[in-house]
């Protein structure tokens, strides 16, 4: 039983850690300082995916084609759509997000639920500790690397909301 309680307590530093990284990346998300420089839109690259919000409430969704001192020129399920200056409240570019990070959290939490596992299946003092631990270290390897994959592909998939216009409110 004394052998256990190291990988006890490496169990439980896993899901520590996983718990405070999730608390403190949580935390990042669109960025929120408003612009009102229209020129902004225009270094936007063509193709990129743009989220206008209209002053009416209305939210276009569509791919960057152009922009002018008047309008901006998206392309809305292949068709192209202009919308006026006066009438856009706020500009967002949609940005990929690395999954780096959602990799790791998966890792780490795979890798801790996995030892976890391991640890709540291994038996008490039958004389097969070499056996338990061997075990042990294989479900977390495996757990680490079920996570990972998982968090790669939620992470691959996430974008974040860079503001880069906002209108004046008059």
């Amino acid at each position: 039983m004394r052998a256990l309680r190291p990988l006890w307590a490496t169990a439980l530093a896993l899901i520590l850690v996983t718990s405070c990284s999730t608390i403190v990346f949580a935390g990042q998300g669109a960025s929120t300082q408003p612009t009102a420089d229209w020129a902004a839109i225009k270094a936007v690259p063509s193709g990129d995916k743009l989220s206008v919000k209209l002053k009416n409430g209305q939210t276009v969704e569509g791919k960057f084609a152009s922009s002018s001192n008047d309008a901006v020129s998206l392309s809305v399920n292949g068709k192209p759509m202009d919308l006026k200056r006066d009438e856009v409240s706020s500009v967002h570019h949609l940005v990929r997000k690395s999954a780096t990070q959602a990799t790791l959290i998966g890792l780490a939490v795979g890798a801790g639920g996995g030892t976890a596992i391991g640890l709540a299946g291994s038996s008490g003092s039958d004389g097969f500790d070499k056996i338990d631990h061997a075990a042990t270290a294989g479900l977390a390897v495996i757990g680490a690397g079920v996570g990972a994959t998982v968090g790669y592909l939620i992470g691959r998939k996430s974008r974040k909301l860079v503001l880069i216009y906002q209108a004046n409110n008059p």
